[in-house]
Parts: C-alpha cells; sequence; structure tokens
C-alpha cells in the first residue's frame, strides 16, 4: 500500500496533535509495519487497525515497526529501526548537562555477534551531552566524550577518552585527561594536571594550552573549532511519544490479542503477560508485585499515562523479537527495570514521553535503550548501576558508579532492515546517520558529515573501534 499523501499525513497530525476527541472519526497517526519486499508501507487509519492496517497485515512482514506521526515542521514518516538509530548514537546523551560525583565507565559489544563479555568487550560507547560537564569522579569513555556547551568542561578525577574529545568552553581536568585520538577544544584547555592527546589538538589561536602537568601532545593544528550539540534535543527534532500513544488509545490489536487495556493498573500477586506479535495498549501501569511482558514477535506496547509500581517490571525480547515500549507519563519502578535482552539490547527500545523523573533508583542492573529526553533519569541505589544499551535523557542524577555496555547493533543497518531508502533528506538523521549531500544521501568526505560522534571512515560514517 503506498504512502499516505502530505496532505493525508499534515491532516492526521494535527489532529494527533489535539485532544483525540475532537477528530471524533477523523485519520490519525498510527504504529505499523514495514514492508517485507523491502520497501516502506504506512496507511493512516481511523478508529484502529480494523480501518485498515490489520494485525495480521503488521505481522506478516519482517521489518521494524513504521512510525505514521507529527512534527513541528510538518508530517513525518520513519521506522523505528531508523529512529532508533538516530535517538541511541551514545551510550549516554543528555540535554542539560552532566554533573556526578560517581564514577562512569563505558565500552560496547555487538549484540548480534552474542552477548556481552569483559573478555570481549570493544572500544565504543560514547558520551555527549549539550550542558555543562562537571564531574568529580572518574571518567573512563570507550568511544568519543562530546561536551557542546560553552560553559566548559570541569573535572576534578582522572579522565580517560578512548576516541575523540569535543568540548565547545575551556577544559579544566585533573589530575589525568587522556585522549587516545584527536581533540577539537574550542576554549582550550587549562589544567595543573597531565594531560595526553594521542592525535591532532584542534584548537583556535587565541585559546589557551596551559598544561602544568606532564604534556603529551602529537600535533598541535591552530585554527576554528566549532562544536555542535552532541544531542537531538530541539524540540522539533524529539519523538511525538504521546502522541504515538494516543493514537493507539483506540488503534490496537488488544481485542485480536485478548489483550486487557487495564491488566496492568494495580498489579498486586506476580503477573506475566504473553504479547503475540502486534501493537497493544495499556491503560497504565501501577501496583507492588512483580510485572513480566513476554513478547512473542515483533511487538509495540502503548502506556496511556504513569508507569509506577514498587516491584519489577520486565519486557522480554528474546531472539527473533523486537519491542518499541512507549509510555505517555512518567516511569518509577522500585525494582529491576530489564525491556529486552543483556545478550542483544538492540532489540529493544523505551520512549518516555512525560517531562518529570524517571526513577530507577533500585535497580541495580538495567537492560535496553531508554529515551526520555524532558525527564530526569534518577539511579542509584547501590554500590554501582550497570547498564546493557544506552541512555538519552534531558539529565542524569546518579546516586552510584555507572557502567554502560553499549550494542553497537543499534546502529547497524539490520535495525532497519525492511524500511525504504529516504529519497531526500535535510540533515544526517535522515539518513540513518550517514552523510546529507545537497539534500540527497551518500558517502561522507568527513566526519562533519556524520551525526556525532560518529566519524568519516572510507566514505561511510562509522562508530570507530580502534
Amino acid at each position: 500500500m503506498p504512502l499516505p499523501s502530505p496532505a493525508e499525513l499534515r491532516l492526521a497530525c494535527v489532529c494527533a496533535g489535539a485532544a483525540l476527541g475532537a477528530c471524533a472519526s477523523v485519520d490519525v497517526p498510527v504504529l505499523e509495519r514495514a514492508g517485507g519486499d523491502g520497501g516502506a508501507e504506512a496507511q493512516v487509519v481511523s478508529g484502529g487497525p480494523a480501518g485498515g492496517d490489520t494485525r495480521a497485515d503488521y505481522c506478516a512482514s519482517s521489518g521494524p515497526a513504521l512510525l505514521v506521526g507529527s512534527a513541528a515542521a510538518g508530517a513525518t514518516a520513519t521506522c523505528s529501526g531508523q529512529l532508533a538509530q538516530s535517538a541511541f548514537r551514545y551510550a549516554l546523551c543528555t540535554c542539560d548537562g552532566y554533573v556526578s560525583d560517581h564514577a562512569l565507565a563505558t565500552d560496547s559489544f555487538d549484540g548480534t555477534k552474542g552477548p556481552y563479555s569483559p573478555s570481549g568487550a570493544r572500544p565504543g560507547g560514547s558520551v555527549g551531552t549539550n550542558g555543562n560537564l562537571n564531574a568529580t569522579g572518574p571518567i573512563t569513555v570507550g568511544g568519543s566524550l562530546w561536551a557542546t556547551d560553552a560553559t566548559g568542561m570541569t573535572t576534578s578525577a582522572a579522565v580517560a577518552v578512548a576516541g575523540e574529545l569535543h568540548a565547545q568552553g575551556e577544559v579544566h581536568s585533573g589530575p589525568t585527561l587522556a585522549v587516545g585520538a584527536d581533540a577539537w577544544l574550542a576554549g582550550g584547555v587549562q589544567t595543573s594536571g597531565d594531560v595526553t592527546i594521542g592525535g591532532t589538538l584542534h584548537v583556535p589561536p587565541s585559546a589557551p594550552i596551559d598544561v602544568a602537568g606532564a604534556r603529551k601532545i602529537a600535533a598541535v593544528a591552530p585554527g576554528p573549532v566549532q562544536v555542535g550539540p552532541a544531542c537531538d534535543c530541539d524540540p522539533r527534532a524529539l519523538v511525538d511519544v504521546a502522541g504515538f500513544v494516543e493514537a493507539h488509545r483506540t488503534a490496537n490489536d488488544d481485542a485480536a490479542m485478548a489483550v486487557d487495556p487495564r491488566a496492568l493498573e494495580n498489579v498486586q500477586a506476580a503477573l506475566t503477560i504473553a504479547i503475540p506479535c502486534g501493537r497493544a495498549f495499556f491503560t497504565r501501569v501501577g501496583g507492588t508485585a512483580p510485572i513480566r511482558l513476554a513478547a512473542q514477535g515483533h511487538v509495540a506496547i502503548f502506556i496511556g499515562a504513569d508507569l509506577s509500581t514498587s516491584s519489577d517490571f520486565v519486557v522480554e525480547a528474546p531472539a527473533g523479537s523486537d519491542v518499541d515500549l512507549f509510555v505517555e507519563g512518567g516511569v518509577t519502578v522500585g525494582g529491576a527495570f530489564l525491556v529486552g535482552d543483556t545478550s542483544n539490547p538492540a532489540r529493544a527500545r523505551t520512549y518516555v514521553g512525560g517531562a518529570g523523573t524517571v526513577n530507577l533508583q533500585g535497580a541495580a542492573q538495567l537492560v535496553g535503550n531508554l529515551y526520555a529526553p524532558r525527564a530526569q533519569l534518577a539511579l542509584g541505589g547501590s554500590a554501582s548501576t550497570t547498564l546493557y544499551g544506552s541512555i538519552f535523557a534531558a539529565r542524569l542524577s546518579a546516586g552510584a558508579d555507572l557502567d554502560i555496555h553499549y550494542d553497537e547493533a543499534i546502529l547497524s543497518s539490520a535495525a532497519r532492515a525492511g524500511c525504504a531508502a529516504p529519497t531526500g533528506c535535510s540533515t544526517c538523521r535522515d539518513c540513518g546517520n550517514q552523510a546529507c549531500n545537497s539534500g540527497t544521501c551518500g558517502g561522507c568526505a568527513d566526519s562533519s558529515q556524520c551525526c556525532s560522534p560518529l566519524v568519516c571512515r572510507g566514505g561511510a560514517c562509522v562508530a570507530e573501534i580502534l
């Protein structure tokens, strides 16, 4: 079936952005599957899957789900795999800064080749922030580090970056700053400690290079430096999570899957629900007992309000399945929060629309890729927290050391199999993080054409593995 016309999409998006009750039988955006023949298929339906796209249609194709919805600049249609590719480029990315007195460490692995193991971990797992970076705990980044606010980067513990360092403001570091590749420092560096840069230091001629300790810099290239935002935090670039959830309040497969939309409202005894392939809507999540949702195939789950439980919340995503979880409100989980599988976290993505707090302070282990650009993520409550996946949040409040094992499979072409290639582009995000050249996706000439933190190697934007 062909994509709806821009006019049809605009009509749908206007209604999705308003109170849905005012739309009545007017079309609303829905979540569908990409075509199994390698092309992308989408439609706008009225009142639910029965209005056009059936559950059988949704489950018959092999590609990731296709999102059709609104954006400030007009209608959008994108595969959820492509959305994840763009949203989860970093192991950790924050919109409003990174401030912590606990240790942060990242590395990476490829979940399509097997589960994470310390001996098989690879350099990777970049960290970025659009705000101020102020850390008193040690930072060990297996990929690159981007600190893109003009207020600069201030650290008082050891910082080790295996890849590149990009900082728009002045860098104040101590006792050691070690960068394995090139560094772009728009404000220069001033430190009483040691600085090691394995590649070239790019710095404006007027910026200071004031290193009181040992200085080991392979080369210095004076010239203009401009470091753009690391994270896609512009309101126009954010996913309209609430809009998609509201669209599926009626446009879902609950009846066909025998799912009670109110089954999770007040869970007082351990509950396991199998979710077969399709789109499930639940009014909200609450209670005091563990909740386990077992995905069977390609599953999209929509929560119409808060997700709040004092116990565990687990969504299983075994091999052969993938999960997109959309929560319209906030998230509070007192126990384990596991959305996906530690062996391949790229198969599961959680999108949070609320602007309050994602409170996961009781979780010593987290699984999945969490997108909450309007919310503060609160972690802690134990000696350390381990995440298999990635985080995109407004702010991070870490009450314990944080180790992130980033699954680079989320960046691979396999994550968007079945989605049509874009016919035009305005940014690298439209090109699966590849270069956008004069409105056309293509090869890159240098890393500035790639979506950060990817780098240009052999004409392609890749996650640099050293």
